[in-house]
């Protein structure tokens, strides 16, 4: 076959609904696709999903199975979990742990899942050094601030998914922690300079090359320290990913971008001139995980320019030839069985990890334990604030409200807004009123100041309240309390643990964050 007629091998599509329509698989077979992303909207459960890759690698030859991808990173983003896997912890309740050892065990479990799953790519972990308080779609996916810590733990996640046979992702190189735009929505820049860089943004992907880490994905973001052209995302560097990650860093692994359809891209240079263009920088697979028109126009647009030589034979050679050796990797692979969705094991693992990343930032009142008697709980709804994220969110009843439920079902529980309102807050502060001791669950205050009136409030009326960030641990930055405590992710484990903690005051973890 001729280069060009394998360009469809350099690309990576999603498609709609639980199961593989005919014109899908079609798709992938007439453009010689060679991956697949899965996401939310393509999982009822465990055996629908093993049996829906079952079908997708059927469509090619065994020796050369399809890259079948998910961003499985726990936490916020975690396209399985509930419905056919376990849920665990994310990065930053996972830093909060300071454990190599239970972060390596995690994403082992992950994998383990993964593979009966018929998924032997995931796209994890993320290893941007998150330094930014307002940055709006990385944040908790982040194990820290620390460079250091990142790139331990981030070792740790790809020792644990690799040595379960699925090829881990760091993501997104160079850096997206220091940003305040998401790049679904709008291109940024990362403004420093190669020493700033060097000292903080790639030690984390440094160590990952060391570790021996399958794929790194590309950041839609701009670093003119690298790239001089203004406004061109390190997607589309040659600078970046040639001249930085391969000949700089001596990276020879795959190379994939993140979602071309992503409006950093979209709004620019257009998602299919970018993937021509992502290829001659560098990149081996691009991402494109909705639009199948798009999709098809991207494949024939990679051919073309292979054919005329804007993209070179061997810039294409070398892309092909890591894909390949990819594919035949996970080809040796095998699948266990389904009975590990689940499990006992993993769920008592991330049960444990929920319980040690509890973190008590500060007790100045002494409030802790709580005593459950007179208890109030007030709670900010919770709902996505990314399209990174796809989970099932507890806008209307918060799982920390529904924890508190359980746990004290005397407690008088209230749950507000995101964004308050003058009413709400009145209702909240009758609640404080009538309670000995008071729960507020913030809910990334930063981006909702009138949660910060919400807790003056609150506070005013009853002085023994307990402030709990149920995502975010910069929500202080936003307001006053004397006693608060970091939960790092809105999902029933970490409210569980939460609950538990405050009701025993055995909270051992530690902020990876300055606030």
């Amino acid at each position: 076959m001729s280069l060009s007629s394998r360009a469809g091998e350099l690309v990576m599509i999603g498609f709609p609904g639980t199961e593989l329509d005919r014109s899908f698989a079609t798709q992938i077979k007439e453009d010689g696709i060679g991956g697949v992303i899965l996401f939310t909207r393509n999982v009822v459960d465990g055996a629908q999903l093993r049996s829906m890759t079952e079908a997708l690698q059927a469509l090619v030859p065994a020796e050369l199975p399809l890259l079948i991808s998910i961003d499985q990173e726990g936490g916020i983003v975690s396209r399985i979990a509930p419905a056919a896997g376990t849920a665990f912890p994310g990065n930053m309740a996972l830093g909060a742990t300071g454990s190599a050892e239970l972060t390596e065990a995690a994403a082992r479990a992950v994998g383990e899942e993964l593979r009966a799953l018929g998924i032997n790519f995931n796209l994890a972990p993320v290893l941007d050094v998150n330094n930014n308080p307002r940055n709006p779609v990385i944040g908790v996916r982040s194990f820290g601030e620390d460079p250091a810590l990142v790139a331990a733990l981030g070792n740790a996640a790809v020792r644990g998914y690799q040595r379960a046979g699925v090829l881990a992702c760091g993501k997104h190189f160079p850096g997206h922690g220091d940003t305040a735009v998401d790049s679904h929505l709008a291109f940024s820049a990362v403004p420093h300079g190669k020493e700033r860089l060097e000292a903080v943004e790639l030690v984390p992907f440094k160590a990952a090359i060391e570790e021996g880490i399958a794929a790194i994905m590309t950041a839609h973001v701009g670093f003119p320290a690298y790239e001089p052209e203004e406004g061109r995302p390190a997607t589309l560097s040659h600078a970046v990913l040639t001249g930085l990650l391969r000949e700089e860093l001596g990276y020879d692994g795959l190379v994939i971008t993140d979602c071309m359809e992503m409006k950093a891209i979209a709004d620019g240079v257009g998602t299919v001139p970018a993937a021509v263009e992502a290829i001659k920088a560098g990149a081996d697979i691009v991402l494109i995980s909705h639009t199948q028109e798009t999709q098809r126009a991207a494949v024939k647009a990679i051919a073309a320019a292979i054919e005329s030589g804007e993209i070179p034979a061997e810039r294409a050679e070398a892309a092909l030839n890591r894909v390949t050796k990819a594919r035949k990797q996970v080809a040796e692979t095998g699948r266990p069985s389904l009975d590990v969705l689940k499990c006992e094991k993993h769920e008592t693992l991330s049960a444990q990890i929920a319980e040690a990343a509890v973190t008590v930032v500060k007790d100045e009142a002494g409030l802790l334990p709580l005593s459950p008697d007179g208890l109030g709980v007030i709670v900010c709804g919770t709902v996505p604030q990314s399209f990174a994220e796809e989970y099932l969110a507890f806008a209307n009843d918060p799982a920390l409200a529904q924890a508190f439920r359980a746990a004290v079902p005397g407690a008088e529980v209230l749950v507000v807004d995101r964004a308050p309102t003058a009413a709400q807050i009145e209702a909240a502060v009758g609640v404080a009123g009538r309670a000995k001791t008071v729960v507020l669950g913030t809910y990334l205050s930063l981006q909702f100041p009138a949660q910060a009136d919400l807790v003056a409030a609150v506070q005013q009326a009853n002085p023994r309240t307990v402030v709990v960030a149920q995502r975010s641990p910069y929500d202080l930055r936003a307001f006053e309390a004397s006693t608060y405590v970091a939960q790092y992710e809105e999902k029933p484990m970490m409210a569980k643990a939460v609950v538990e903690a405050l009701l025993s005051g055995r909270a051992p973890g530690k902020l990876t964050v300055t606030i």
